[in-house]
């Protein structure tokens, strides 16, 4: 090997370890679920999606609540529910929207941000929960009927975000 090969070569091994040591200490979003049993966790990029489904216990109609995970907080993004009696929402919060369309009623922003929810799961009459985490999607009244978890986000290093539990 010549001297300039040599040379070209430890260029590449020294930026490959360099850019392994950035991306292990690289800060990212940690999504948890646990609690009873439960143990999933995920790093995630800045503004990634994660959805609640639920079907509402009084009104027996589907709620779907979309959470982004930004800056280690779990962000409520938008609500959407087919009816409004019985505890859900009726109108837009302040710094939000309210929208009605032929399937939905919508709820969207209204600054509302926690680092944890505290989160029943119902069972197969009651809740039929079910979680999203693109590409994953898991049956919570199937897996967890009956139990409290929760919902946390964090901010760590890439290299200390576990990644456990989800399946397809």
């Amino acid at each position: 090997m010549s001297k300039s090969g040599f040379i070209t070569a430890l260029r590449v091994v020294t930026a490959i370890l360099c850019g392994a040591s950035f991306l292990a200490e690289m800060p990212v979003n940690c999504l948890s679920i646990t609690g009873d049993g439960v143990n999933l966790s995920s790093p995630l990029p800045n503004g990634a999606s994660f959805t609640t489904t639920y079907v509402h216990s009084v009104e027996r109609t589907p709620v779907v609540d979309e959470y982004r995970i930004v800056g280690g907080s779990i962000w409520g993004w938008e609500e959407r529910v087919k009816s409004h009696n019985a505890g859900l929402p009726f109108g837009a919060p302040e710094h939000g929207g309210f929208i009605v369309n032929n399937d939905w009623m919508i709820v969207r922003g209204g600054r509302r941000a926690s680092e944890v929810i505290v989160y029943r799961v119902g069972n197969a009459e009651i809740g039929r929960n079910v979680w999203e985490l693109p590409p994953f999607r898991v049956n919570a009244f199937e897996e967890y009927p009956s139990r409290r978890v929760y919902i946390e986000s964090s901010v760590r290093r890439f290299r200390e975000a576990p990644f456990t539990g989800w399946s397809k």
